[in-house]
């Protein structure tokens, strides 16, 4: 029962005002008084001018959660915060999570986009000063951070160029990235990308070819294709099962066509996370 207590009293909390001033400071207030959006956790403001949009046929309180540790790989240091300038915008295309020790900063007229049912994890970080989105159910692990701007302009002694500081980053749908990944300006990648751990992606992938890529490396390269995660809870179960119960299986086949299913994550966003 002391574990029990202890471990409730070390989840981040409902911060309750801050919840209803984000809210109705940024959102319509026909929408606002829904409180779609939840912060928990320590967090400072230090400038909430912009506005958010959600786009969603279905908007109801709670569909994003901001400041949850439902990943458990970072303690709450109290670093989070949220810098909306004038003039910014995020934009929520359906449920999503961030967790905890997160930081949000948007600059004029720059646009930070979240598709539908995608999760970040602890300490991620969100520099944006042009256009940074994430695609439908993408995966971001945790102390990742996705900057579009290199701050400072950069002279080329050899031809006297100088080139953009800034870029857009788009992230496809269903992305599985793996934790400190660094994401610069001009990155784009496909559908159902893997990034491995630790990498700097700083280049469109989208001109490759090849489908279901895995990346990775500084800066990050492709090193195979044709690999998919597994996001179905029911089928990931199953596998385990069956490594379980066969100890010297070192792989498990597919005997019929591969079909992931989605829906027990709909169902962990609106009722467990």
């Amino acid at each position: 029962m002391l574990d029990i207590i202890l471990f409730h009293l070390c989840l981040p909390r409902l911060r309750l005002f801050k919840t209803i001033y984000f809210n109705f400071k940024t959102l319509p207030f026909r929408l606002a008084v829904k409180l779609p959006i939840l912060l928990y956790g320590p967090v400072d403001m230090y400038w909430v001018k912009g506005k958010v949009e959600i786009q969603s046929n279905h908007i109801y309180r709670g569909m994003i959660k901001i400041g949850k540790n439902n990943e458990f790989f970072n303690a709450i240091d109290g670093s989070s915060f949220i810098y909306l300038t004038a003039g910014s915008k995020i934009i929520f295309h359906g449920p999503c999570a961030i967790g905890n020790n997160y930081k949000i900063r948007v600059h004029p007229g720059a646009v930070l986009e979240f598709g539908e049912y995608t999760f970040f994890g602890s300490s991620v970080k969100f520099i944006c000063t042009s256009h940074i989105k994430v695609g439908r159910y993408s995966r971001i692990a945790y102390e990742s951070q996705l900057v579009d701007t290199n701050s400072h302009y950069v002279l080329n002694q050899k031809n006297n160029k100088v080139a953009r500081k800034n870029d857009c980053i788009e992230i496809g749908g269903f992305n599985w990235i793996g934790n400190r990944t660094t994401f610069s300006k001009g990155t784009n990648t496909k559908d159902g990308t893997i990034v491995c751990a630790g990498s700097t992606v700083n280049k469109d992938f989208t001109n490759i070819e090849d489908e279901n890529q895995m990346i990775g490396g500084t800066p990050a390269k492709l090193i195979s294709s044709g690999l998919k995660r597994i996001f179905s809870s029911q089928i990931d179960g199953n596998i385990d099962k069956y490594f379980s119960e066969n100890e010297d299986a070192k792989t498990y086949t597919f005997t019929e066509p591969f079909e992931d299913n989605y829906s027990d994550i709909d169902y962990w966003f609106k009722n467990i996370m």
